[in-house]
């Protein structure tokens, strides 16, 4: 169903009325920011913060053994890309992601939930003997895009497998804006590195 000319013609001078009055820029430097967080949603496809609950992870063994590294390849460092998998200490999916560790000290991550309420962590990390620290951070949203505040997830993992793997376990804890604890989940990982042959 079309509009008629007038409504469309008042509805375009009201947005042309808030563009330029006192709150334009604001408006328009709003409207490019979720222009862009959309674009890398879109991309990641991914999230750090509203975890699906479930049994099993989403990809199927079959497709994470293309994406898995030679077995006959073998690394003494974290660093590189992994497919992660973090399950509850109740034994429930808490998210599947695609996680990079950088040599230099720094971590990415995206994982497969809903990208509106936060899909992206970044993380500092240190080996110390045989265990490896890591520390991110990500911003959490509400279903609408409002902040809800930070999130943390702390894991102590440890290289198996010839350095193709590596497994251990991880805290979750999110914060409202005054530092208030609103959840935590604690649990297991395991990864499998992604590699190219």
């Amino acid at each position: 169903m079309r509009k008629e000319p007038r409504v469309q013609k008042a509805e375009q001078s009201s947005v042309v009325r808030l563009l330029r009055g006192t709150n334009g820029p604001r408006v328009v430097l709003a409207l490019a920011l979720v222009a862009a967080c959309s674009l890398l949603a879109n991309t990641a496809k991914a999230s750090c913060l509203d975890h699906r609950r479930g049994t099993s992870p989403v990809l199927p063994n079959g497709l994470i053994t293309k994406l898995a590294a030679s077995p006959r390849a073998a690394s003494g460092s974290i660093a590189g890309l992994w497919h992660v998998t973090y399950t509850t200490s109740d034994n429930q999916l808490f998210q599947e992601s695609f996680d990079m560790w950088h040599s230099d000290g720094t971590e990415l991550e995206t994982a497969n939930v809903n990208p509106i309420p936060g899909n992206f962590c970044l993380g500092v990390w240190k080996q110390s003997g045989s265990e490896i620290h890591l520390h991110h951070v990500g911003w959490g949203f509400d279903n609408l895009g409002n902040l809800v505040g930070p999130f943390t997830v702390d894991s102590v993992v440890v290289l198996g497998d010839r350095g193709n793997s590596y497994s251990g376990s991880f805290d979750f804890k999110l914060y409202d804006t005054s530092g208030n604890l609103l959840q935590e989940v604690t649990g297991t990982i395991s990864a499998t590195r992604i590699g190219v042959d």
